[in-house]
């Protein structure tokens, strides 16, 4: 019986089912003895592979073996939806590898490498590209020579594209041929039709040179072609390139989490060089852009035995990112470290802090390296790693942090994504535009005299006429507290920043990055956030947005450190407006409008000017400045069709 797979060779055989490489010609067809070699996805944590992403590539993680698909699917017995292009794996697998071929007959696969996953990090979904799967954990150089050169991330792009079914767009998608969807006991999951052992390429994908990678694999490629025409190579990198560059920046774009690491506040096992006795400790919370541009902040403390404590809002400065080989990095420079500044708030000392901060991310991580008994953070995460973290790759700050001189070692300090956008959404036309935003805060009586409420408050809109009570105003889910420090929340008005600026532009671009001009002009002079998924039905895009493009930009950012997650409408029936609703489908179909949230920046300003113990009506000021509902509409204000405070 003819074997319908892709690599029937044993040139390209693996050693067992550990993924391994072995370009040997030693191994025996067939699933090895006590080894799951079924096709049989199983798990709940999803894999996402992209640039590129393909279809009909296999995948093993623990006891889940299966192949990607172009269409959503759940697997027989699960209950669980498996994305277009993802892997399923088991929440405690060890890695993935992908492949080529067929996972029954052992000596009828090439590898292209494996992820490893961690252990006490875990998370339920992963981003990575053929970059991560070369040296895992660490992310490789897409292109490491010169222009017509290639690399290994390269030749495996080239390999996938070229075994593309032909009349399929490779920007959107690859399908190698053959089918995906035959019972478990079904044996052979008919990737490509005879692939010869004899066509393989000896050197697998370690070439240098492109032309003579093409050479070696083109036997192969013709075969394949006689039976399924596919693309076949092209005559240079340029493509695969961009495909690759493309995917390692949607993976690298998401959210962050930035902290000290706890074993410095719990133990004392960290001379950072204050002053003994002291601790110090933050968390930062950051949007990172498909560019590497990191957006973001937040509060840090230090406080002394004695009872000192500088309380004060960290934020990156603009030129802060992180590299293609996801290091942080000086966006200006391309030096190995970005900077940390200080707002100055309240009784923080003026520049108390101008650190560098630096690392790098493999996997989804930054580790600290701090050992406790032998063991550390990426030693726990990744058991059998073949190497240890390097003390480049350590999580660490240095020079001067909340008006302390770090003159001792380091300070440790850990970095997780925590959240992650769609691979290539797509911007519609109609989305691409400027819009004019107002955050909204309660209207409440803090009866200050500073702030007359008169003629600027407004009743707050319910999202849904159709109930008893006004969704908005919840304290399960809506974008008001129904009382705030005894007052009933019942109206609304713009929220004004410590630039006085209320309303402000905000610009969608076509490539999905949304801008801001000087002062919340329109225009692309700063980058805040990105489309992060489109969806076709109800025809609408995610957004995330971080108005923090830098500390040393604060005076030209409206509502500097705000962040608003929210959902567009794109239907005929927003009447071309365009609001941003909440994320949910729930609260989408309602119409309730996204939120905002900002509890580290203004609020803390105003608090601090209210002295030690503020009164009540300081205390709902305070509150009412921390977070609220977003209006937001395409076009410039006054616009009476889409304007709510229209006149």
């Amino acid at each position: 019986m003819r074997h319908l797979t892709l690599m029937a060779f044993a040139a390209l055989a693996l050693a067992g089912c550990n993924g391994g490489e072995d370009f040997s010609d030693a191994t025996v067809p067939g699933c090895p003895l006590g080894a799951n070699c079924d096709i049989n996805p199983r798990g709940d944590s999803l894999i996402e592979l992209q640039g590129p992403r393909v279809a009909n590539l296999g995948y093993r993680c623990g006891n889940s073996n299966g192949y990607t698909r172009d269409e959503a699917y759940t697997p027989a017995g699960l209950n669980i939806e498996v994305p277009a292009f993802h892997a399923l794996c088991p929440a405690n697998s060890r890695s993935v590898e992908f492949y080529i071929g067929s996972a029954i007959f052992e000596g009828n696969r090439v590898t292209l490498g494996s992820y490893q996953l961690p252990q006490q990090l875990r998370k339920g979904t992963y981003q990575l590209t053929l970059a991560d799967l070369i040296e895992s954990p660490r992310r490789t150089e897409v292109q490491d020579g010169a222009a017509g050169t290639a690399s290994p991330a390269l030749n495996r792009s080239a390999l996938l594209h070229a075994l593309n079914q032909q009349g399929n767009n490779p920007d959107a998608k690859i399908i190698i041929p053959g089918e995906q969807d035959l019972p478990a006991d079904s044996g052979d999951p008919n990737t490509i039709l005879d692939a010869q052992p004899e066509l393989a390429a000896g050197n697998g994908f370690d070439y240098s040179d492109f032309d003579e990678f093409k050479s070696a694999w083109q036997g192969f490629i013709d075969r394949v072609n006689t039976e399924t025409p596919i693309d076949g190579f092209a005559n240079d990198t340029g493509a695969y390139e961009d495909r690759l560059v493309e995917g390692n920046n949607r993976t690298r774009a998401g959210l962050y989490a930035f902290e000290i690491a706890g074993e410095c506040i719990i133990l004392d096992g960290c001379d950072f060089g204050g002053v003994d006795g002291s601790t110090v400790s933050f968390t930062l919370n950051a949007l990172v852009l498909p560019d590497g541009d990191i957006l973001g902040g937040g509060l840090g403390v230090r406080a002394s035995e004695g009872g000192d404590e500088v309380l004060d809002y960290l934020g990156f400065r603009s030129t802060a990112g992180l590299s293609a080989l996801l290091e942080l990095q000086n966006q200006d420079d391309d030096s190995l470290s970005v900077n940390l500044l200080s707002a100055g708030i309240g009784d923080a000392p003026a520049n108390n802090t101008d650190a560098q901060v630096a690392g790098r991310f493999l996997g989804s991580s930054l580790y600290a390296g701090v050992e406790i008994d032998g063991n550390s953070d990426f030693k726990l995460d990744f058991p059998s790693a073949d190497t240890s973290l390097q003390e480049q790759e350590k999580g660490k700050i240095t020079e001067k942090l909340l008006d302390a001189q770090l003159t001792g070692q380091p300070l440790p300090f850990r970095a997780t994504k925590t959240g992650f956008v769609q691979a290539q959404p797509v911007v519609a036309t109609e989305l691409v535009g400027d819009y004019t935003i107002r955050l909204m805060r309660a209207c409440v009586d803090d009866d200050l005299g500073d702030d007359d409420d008169t003629g600027v408050c407004m009743d707050i809109v319910d999202p849904n006429e159709d109930t008893d009570e006004n969704e908005e105003i919840s304290n399960s889910g809506g974008n008001y507290p129904e009382t705030l420090g005894g007052e009933t929340v019942i109206r609304e008005r713009v929220r004004m920043d410590e630039n006085d600026i209320g309303e402000f532009c905000l610009r969608i671009n076509a490539d999905g990055l949304v801008t801001t001009g000087a002062g919340g002009a329109c225009g692309n002079a700063y980058g805040v956030g990105l489309v992060t998924r489109s969806f076709d039905d109800p025809k609408s895009a995610n957004l995330s947005i971080r108005l923090a493009p830098g500390m040393d930009l604060r005076a030209d950012t409206p509502h500097f450190n705000a962040t608003i997650e929210g959902r567009v409408d794109l239907t005929a029936d927003a009447n071309n407006c365009a609001p941003l609703y909440r994320l949910s489908d729930e609260n989408f179909d309602i119409g309730l409008r996204a939120r905002w949230v900002e509890e580290t920046f203004l609020p803390r300003i105003v608090l601090a000017g209210f002295g030690d113990e503020p009164s009540d009506p300081e205390a709902r000021r305070f509150n009412s400045l921390r977070s609220g509902a977003v209006q937001f509409f395409k076009g410039a204000p006054g616009d009476p069709a889409c304007d709510p405070m229209a006149p």
